[in-house]
């Protein structure tokens, strides 16, 4: 899946974001730090399957 499309997603459901060195980190709407997503183009489906299951949503 593709990193841009993960982040819209995310931004969609009220997520907010903090550029790290070499992760883009996620907090939910309470300020909660949830999860990282890398900086590759392309994440990998079994990291995918890891973000939905921090985040607590479906992405896919």
């Amino acid at each position: 899946m593709k990193r841009k499309d993960i982040l819209k997603k995310l931004a969609e459901l009220g997520f907010r974001f903090e550029e790290g060195g070499n992760h883009t980190k996620v907090y939910d709407a309470s300020g909660r730090y949830r999860t990282a997503v890398g900086r590759h183009t392309e994440i990998a489906e079994s990291t995918v399957k890891l973000i939905e299951k921090q985040v607590g949503a479906k992405l896919r």
